[in-house]
C-alpha cells in the first residue's frame, strides 16, 4: 500500500492559518458593530443633554376663552428651541398642537390654539423640539400647567 497523507506539520499551519483567519474576520465585525453602538449611545447622549440641561422653557402664563387657550411661553435654556408641541388635557381627553417657530435664548411667545371639546382643561404641557445634528427631536415634557383660568 502506497498511500500518502499529508504530513502532521503541514496539517498543524493550515489548523493555525485557518484560525487566525477566523480571527481577523470575528474583529473586523465586532469593529464594524461596535463603531455602530458607539454612534447611537453619542447621538442618544447629544439629544440627552440638549434636552435636560440646555433646552428650558417654562408656562408664564395660560388661559381659556370661549373657542381658544392662550399660552404664554418663555425660553430661558442656552439652545435654541425650533417647534414646540402644545397638548391640552382636559377630563374626558386630550389632544396637541405642532407649533413650528423659532425661539431663542430669553424669548417670549403668545399663542393662541383652537379649543377643542375635551371636558374641563386639567392640565396643559410644552414640550420643545430642538436641532440635534440636522435632524429635529422632541425633548420631554418641560413645563406644565395645572391651574388654567378664564382669560
Amino acid at each position: 500500500m502506497n498511500k500518502r497523507g499529508m504530513s502532521p506539520i503541514i496539517s498543524t499551519v493550515l489548523l493555525i492559518c485557518a484560525a487566525a483567519l477566523l480571527a481577523v474576520v470575528i474583529l473586523a465585525w465586532s469593529g464594524v458593530f461596535s463603531r455602530g453602538i458607539m454612534a447611537s449611545a453619542e447621538k442618544t447622549s447629544e439629544k440627552m443633554s440638549a434636552c435636560e440641561s440646555q433646552t428650558n422653557l417654562n408656562i408664564k402664563h395660560a388661559c381659556t376663552r370661549e373657542d381658544s387657550i392662550t399660552v404664554m411661553v418663555e425660553s430661558l435654556g442656552s439652545k435654541q428651541v425650533n417647534g414646540l408641541i402644545i397638548r391640552v388635557i382636559g377630563s374626558s381627553g386630550g389632544y396637541q398642537e405642532d407649533i413650528e417657530i423659532e425661539m431663542n435664548v430669553a424669548d417670549l411667545k403668545r399663542f393662541d390654539i383652537e379649543k377643542q371639546d375635551v371636558g374641563d382643561i386639567t392640565k396643559i404641557e410644552i414640550l420643545p423640539k430642538v436641532d440635534i445634528q440636522g435632524k429635529i427631536e422632541i425633548c420631554g415634557i418641560k413645563d406644565s400647567e395645572t391651574n388654567i383660568p378664564e382669560c
